[in-house]
């Protein structure tokens, strides 16, 4: 990685990357050390959100009966332009999100209602910032599912992966001699657009997945957290398991969250009752995690707030009592983000309910999709 020789030379970079598309400026980071710490603050990412029209925030989905709302990270008045996201678009109003791709704007959603007398789900793919959608085929329904994740792979052309991990029946479970439990695994590919069935998934018989824990995504892993404080994880290209063990000094907490740190694997951790320490895994393919900074969320209203997503480096999104908020914590003030309905965000907001959501508005081709034009 490079050095800039000057602020001047950096500055002038930096304004020249915050009008690439996302796609690009992973690459663009690698050009100095400098410029890739500085595009991963909040104050690029917001410049870089109104010059390429695009829209970071996030889907909340707490009620059965609502179809999730979008909650925007930018001030309305700020870009007026984005307040039309929304899942209002599907014919039925009884979708919910299972997945997401934060990075990328795409959603995997279930349509679970009745067709008749059966009741059957539509999986559904889309795009909600162009209002693209299509249904994909069902995996195994008639197991529960454990755990499912969605990852774009490729931009251009399109192409998408969904990993999905679930309970065998009673009569298909099996004990291996050294103790290991099995798990059902199957891969949609956009490109096939079929489900394939992978060998089991074993996990030590004390080991389960967090049923409300979503993946993250590093590296081109999607990674998961146990009961044990163990990182699972699952490898898109070769479509493999593999697991790490959580930085030893915290194993055994347990208040441990996976977030997303400047593009790498983080877990957070309680160290007091309104401070955090940051944990951060340098390479996907060592197990070795750096303790990259303290957290001390100062002048809350709320003392049992807690980070639930990092989506700048120097920012962090807040879930507290029946609000979400953005705390900058170099200056140590927070502002609370606004639904564009009249609902309240429930008493406690779970991490299965809340999904970070970044978004262009370019048409993706997710082959015969439809799409819901507006009437303008």
């Amino acid at each position: 990685m490079m050095t800039c020789p000057s602020s001047m030379c950096e500055d002038v970079l930096l304004d020249i990357i915050s009008h690439c598309p996302a796609k690009e400026i992973s690459k663009l980071r690698l050009l100095s050390e400098g410029c890739n710490k500085r595009t991963y603050e909040f104050s690029f990412i917001n410049q870089h959100l109104h010059r390429t029209n695009s829209v970071l925030g996030y889907f909340i989905q707490y009620h059965k009966r609502c179809p999730p709302s979008f909650v925007s990270s930018v001030e309305e008045e700020e870009s007026p332009e984005n307040i039309g996201i929304s899942l209002e678009f599907f014919p039925s109003k009884n979708v919910k999100i299972e997945a997401c791709d934060t990075h990328h704007g795409i959603l995997l959603c279930v349509d679970d209602t009745f067709k008749g007398r059966r009741r059957t789900p539509d999986y559904i793919v889309c795009k909600p910032a162009t209002k693209q959608y299509r249904i994909i085929p069902n995996p195994k329904t008639r197991y529960f599912t454990v755990a499912i994740g969605l990852m774009v792979i490729q931009s251009n052309p399109f192409r998408y992966k969904i990993v999905r991990v679930s309970e065998p029946m009673p009569w298909e479970r099996r004990k291996t001699k050294d103790g290991f439990c099995n798990l059902n695994c199957e891969v949609f590919d956009s490109d096939s657009f079929t489900w394939k069935r992978l060998n089991d998934l074993e996990l030590p018989g004390d080991e389960v997945f967090i049923r409300s824990g979503q993946p993250v995504s590093a590296y081109g892993y999607l990674h998961w957290l146990t009961w044990k404080n163990n990182v699972v994880r699952f490898c898109m290209r070769t479509e493999t398991w593999s697991f790490i063990p959580v930085p030893e000094d915290i194993g055994g907490d347990g208040s441990l969250d996976l977030i997303s740190y400047e593009g790498k694997l983080g877990v957070i951790c309680s160290n007091s009752r309104q401070g955090y320490g940051l944990w951060v895994l340098d390479s996907s393919l060592g197990s070795s995690w750096v303790n990259r900074k303290d957290i001390e969320m100062t002048g809350l209203e709320d003392k049992y707030a807690k980070p639930l997503w990092f989506p700048s480096n120097d920012v962090v999104s807040v879930e507290s009592l029946c609000r979400l908020s953005l705390y900058n914590m170099n200056s140590n003030k927070s502002r609370y983000l606004h639904m564009k309905t009249k609902d309240r965000l429930p008493y406690y907001l779970p991490r299965n309910v809340c999904f970070p959501f970044y978004s262009n508005y370019e048409r993706v081709c997710l082959n015969e999709d439809r799409v819901v034009r507006s009437n303008d």
